[in-house]
């Protein structure tokens, strides 16, 4: 299973399927991050393990208390990152948003934080 799969899935069982993916990519041509995220409140962002920018996954940083480190279970914290959206009915207006990481040491692919945006 691929990542964009892995949020498909995880996005059905949650009742909002997703309509978009998208993999996060850093301009410096980075792909593997650090990701910080806050399931209360909702949001997330990451951090370019290459040159450390940080990027603010769907305008959400806004919205978090406090942010949660996340690691794997096999003690990575170097991850591949993607975005799930599904839409409301008839528009282009963000439902719900799923964010995914995809361990690159032990190949775990999950989603790490979800939200619904109102």
């Amino acid at each position: 299973m691929n990542l964009e799969q892995e949020i498909k899935r995880y996005s059905k069982m949650n009742g909002y399927l997703i309509a978009t993916y998208e993999p996060i990519n850093c301009a410096c041509g980075g792909k593997e991050f650090n990701l910080h995220s806050d399931d209360t409140e909702g949001g997330a962002y990451a951090v370019c393990l290459e040159c450390k920018a940080e990027h603010d996954l769907e305008n959400s940083r806004q919205y978090i208390e406090e942010a949660i480190f996340n690691i794997c279970h096999c003690d990575n914290d170097r991850f591949e990152i993607g975005v799930g959206k599904a839409y409301y009915d008839d528009s282009t207006d963000t439902q719900w948003v799923y964010v995914g990481a995809s361990c690159k040491a032990c190949e775990l692919e999950g989603v790490y934080v979800d939200w619904q945006v109102r």
